[in-house]
């Protein structure tokens, strides 16, 4: 497979200011005025309790922003778009780049856009759409979850994930299938949203396509299709803690929080996310370090060595796969912190828990912004394993939404990431949507429903290509672009199928297992280490079906050998068990993407 022409990605950007590509275009631009101190459009450094601002930089060889809390906005030219939180803007200053400030006071921004009641021109009312014309909160989504599955007792199923949260929160997800609470073999798709607390619009798109399956059953022939023929999970909010004070902080309290004046200065190292809450633009989780005096590592966090309390990990730096390296962070007040091992956190372990306890075909993680569909690898330039699959899936839901398709890397380098781990540890067909324009929570009604409009075939599509069987997909013209990278008519998962019998050969009925216990790689520079000093995480993947009272069954499953590992000539097995009050069988099934495998009868005595 080919790999794609090197380039720097824009996180490297941020660390080291070396994109040729930048500078290349930064040459071509006028010089802007400095400011009083040697920054952009005679901007003076604000004190640190000053307002949050918007700022376009045009990066260099000269110096970097490694501290910079970026909005994935990237220009033709090259320029980039951060966020400038108390303090920031006499950083950026202080390194000589070009810029200029485009929003002056985010938060006043925020307060002038009037709440308007619905009037997107040309968009139907979407379902699940609110009645309020504005987000939901985190009691809304609690709420919805449970009347959905109160309203549809046969066809969804509250998941109830199994780490609370820091401040106690349970996080629920709703499963949704015909005959939901059988145990059957049927493939899963995942969606879920607010990994990072501020990115609002990432959680209404779950919830809205978990309304769209229950309330179309029946009536779209490709929703009734995909609800009688797989599994659908949908989690709007992993990050509950954090979401809940990004949306419930009120507009016009500034930075100032828990009784620290919003003057206290920000910590050292790369720090825009440290102290005092930071309102409605909050990234991370809730953890406090200093609580439980907690040592990450490569710091002691506490009240008397730090003076201040300093919060959260970002969930989306702390899966397994590809953890500890460029585009996370060590530093506990970074926007990146990656915490101090692989899961440390509750809102990853609780996705983790959901991806190892099932055979998740195809999977997207819901942020903002950007407008983007990304897809493996967020850590280097060549291809993935897959590429033509998730390339080929990526710009035809691109062709949908409207959206830009890209490998993750080509909007910055990131390691630790879900979907990344949804790939690279267990073979799903994972993506990230980074939706709603350039703000992480416009307006609601002049974004959500149209949002959800353009995105909805994008849904149907993968759930369609990933989780359906050839011969169940809905005769419709697919983007060409799809058919440029891979053939239709393809089984994208795999398939395991037999029949269970007893010493006469009746068919009857019996539990099935399948577990791995391996390791996924974490890698840092590409040299097999990362900070904790070890080269591979372990994991254990365990899920459970039932035969049918026949003894038939046919289980839609993962590829048993991680995509990394068949890349390099290796296998992995799934350990396949078989076993009722007759007795049991285990075999070892190596099984690849695309493949039938029929174990015929398997006979237990």
């Amino acid at each position: 497979m080919s790999s794609q022409p090197n380039h720097v990605s824009r996180r490297k950007v941020l660390q080291t200011g070396a994109a040729a590509s930048a500078l290349a275009a930064t040459a071509a631009l006028p010089t802007i005025a400095a400011g009083p101190n040697g920054g952009g459009a005679g901007h003076a450094a604000t004190p640190a309790g000053g307002p949050l601002q918007l700022a376009r930089v045009w990066p260099t060889a000269a110096g970097g922003l490694d501290w910079a809390d970026d909005t994935h906005r990237v220009f033709d030219d090259g320029s980039l778009e951060v966020l400038l939180w108390p303090g920031d803007l006499a950083r950026l200053e202080a390194t000589g780049l070009r810029f200029e400030i485009t929003v002056v006071d985010l938060v006043a921004r925020d307060a002038a856009a009037a709440k308007s009641a619905r009037g997107v021109s040309g968009v139907a009312r979407q379902p699940g759409e609110t009645s309020t014309g504005d987000y939901r909160h985190l009691a809304d989504f609690e709420a919805d979850l449970k009347a959905l599955a109160d309203k549809y007792p046969d066809k969804t199923r509250l998941v109830t994930l199994p780490h609370r949260s820091y401040e106690g929160r349970t996080i629920h997800g709703l499963e949704i299938a015909t005959d939901v609470q059988a145990k059957d073999g049927r493939p899963v798709i995942y969606n879920d949203g607010v990994h990072h607390a501020r990115e609002w619009p990432a959680a209404e798109v779950p919830i809205m396509w978990a309304y769209d399956l229950l309330e179309n059953y029946g009536k779209d022939d490709r929703i009734t299709a995909i609800v009688d023929n797989t599994r659908n999970i949908v989690v709007p909010v992993v990050n509950p803690d954090g979401f809940n004070h990004s949306r419930e902080f009120p507009i016009g309290l500034g930075t100032s929080e828990n009784g620290i004046p919003a003057s206290t200065p920000l910590l050292g190292g790369n720090g825009p996310e440290a102290i005092h809450g930071q309102g409605r633009y909050w990234r991370k989780n809730r953890r406090r370090y200093a609580d439980a005096g907690f040592d990450d590592g490569w710091q002691e966090v506490t009240v008397e060595t730090q003076g201040v309390d300093v919060y959260g990990v970002d969930a989306n730096r702390n899966y397994p796969y590809d953890w500890g390296g460029d585009g996370s962070a060590a530093t506990t007040n970074d926007q990146t912190h990656r915490g101090w091992e692989p899961f440390s956190e509750p809102e990853a372990r609780n996705v983790g828990w959901v991806m190892k306890t099932r055979h998740v075909t195809a999977s997207i993680s819901h942020h903002t912004s950007g407008d983007l569909v990304l897809w493996a690898w967020g850590t280097t330039t060549e291809d993935a394993p897959d590429n033509e699959l998730l390339e080929g899936l990526g710009r035809a839901m691109a062709e949908y939404n409207g959206y830009v398709p890209q490998k993750g890397i080509q909007l910055y380098v990131t390691t630790g990431t879900a979907s990344d781990y949804f790939y690279g540890s267990l073979g799903s067909v994972g993506y990230t949507f980074e939706h709603a324009g350039d703000s992480f929570h416009p307006p609601y009604a002049e974004t959500v429903p149209a949002m959800y409009a353009k995105n909805r075939d994008a849904l149907i599509m993968l759930a369609e290509e990933v989780g359906l069987k050839p011969e169940l997909r809905p005769d419709v013209e697919l983007p060409e672009v799809y058919t440029e990278y891979w053939s239709t008519g393809t089984l994208n998962h795999a398939i395991i199928k037999g029949k269970i019998v007893d010493a006469r050969g009746n068919g009857i009925p019996a539990r099935l297992k399948t577990y791995k216990r391996y390791d996924v790689r974490l890698w840092k520079g590409g040299d097999a280490t990362n900070p904790r000093g070890v080269s591979g995480w372990e994991e254990i993947f365990e899920a459970e079906m039932e035969a049918g009272l026949d003894g038939t069954f046919e289980w839609h499953v993962n590829p048993s050998t991680q995509p990394m590992v068949e890349w390099e000539y290796g296998e992995e097995f799934w350990e396949f068990s078989a076993f009722s009050d007759l007795g049991g069988v285990t075999r070892k099934l190596m099984v690849r993407r695309g493949e039938v495998v029929d174990l015929g009868t398997i006979v237990l005595s």
